[in-house]
């Protein structure tokens, strides 16, 4: 059975709960580990292209961004006011408050965290069902931080191998174009910070505390709500830090051509 979406692991399947405080922290390691990454690829970007191009290349991301913050107002009931898909200055969502109080802001803040990643796998299925593609993979990602980004940038040049040299599938061209766009866009604003940094402060210290709690009190408990949450975060994770690979491996020739002629 194919598997369209890498399997998330990042050591976060526990049963114990001392075992489940390791994984909240790791979590919330990779999770700021990826923002930074997205906000590096997009300064390259940004750096190593000109100004349209760098639009041309960002245009599906900002798109989709913009439309997750969209979706999220509608679920917490935020009334918008205005959106702007595509400017010289980016995308934008102006809307009031949400139900939910600072933890309905937070969804909508991080709302492309989900509806980007969600997006590049239905996308990946598709190409994968009409176009020729393979973007079936299953990868695991554990271990200490340097195994980490080693494994994952083999499993995607791997699926750059496969795709353009064995299956000889150009239309994996163009899905390495759209994974690279949603990268580009996929860590939060400024603004999406500055409107969300409680909400995040309250759900990840809110989860450590209770479960270093916990841990003291019933130290062989497991909680599977926080499992899935944790296992659901590492999904995302992990396809984010492939998408940034892809980035990385897509952008490096233009930041090169810009090295040389600066020279």
């Amino acid at each position: 059975m194919y598997l369209y979406f890498p399997t998330a692991k990042l050591n976060i399947i526990t049963v114990d709960t001392p075992g489940m405080l390791a994984d909240v922290i790791n979590i919330i390691f990779w999770f700021a580990a990826l923002v930074v990454m997205s906000h590096l690829l997009d300064r390259m970007y940004s750096y190593s292209l000109p100004r349209w191009v760098y639009l041309f290349f960002a245009a599906p991301g900002i798109i989709v961004h913009e439309g997750s913050h969209w979706a999220a107002c509608k679920i917490t009931g935020a009334k918008v006011t205005s959106v702007t898909l595509i400017s010289r200055v980016g995308g934008e969502v102006v809307h009031g408050k949400p139900r939910g109080g600072v933890l309905g802001q937070t969804l909508i803040s991080m709302a492309p965290f989900i509806g980007l990643p969600l997006l590049i796998v239905l996308i990946g299925l598709l190409f994968d069902l009409l176009l020729g593609c393979d973007i079936s993979w299953n990868y695991t990602a554990s271990g200490n931080m340097g195994e980490v980004i080693l494994n994952t940038l083999g499993a995607a040049w791997d699926l750059i191998y496969k795709n353009l040299w064995e299956l000889r599938a150009f239309w994996f061209v163009f899905y390495l174009y759209l994974a690279t766009s949603f990268t580009l866009s996929l860590a939060p604003s400024g603004q999406d910070f500055k409107n969300s940094y409680l909400g995040l402060i309250l759900l990840f210290g809110g989860t450590i505390i209770f479960t270093l709690v916990v841990s003291r009190l019933f130290p062989t408990w497991g909680f599977p709500v926080i499992s899935f949450l944790v296992e659901g975060l590492g999904w995302i994770v992990v396809i984010g830090l492939v998408m940034c690979l892809f980035g990385l491996i897509l952008g490096s020739p233009f930041l090169l051509v810009k090295y040389i002629r600066n020279r």
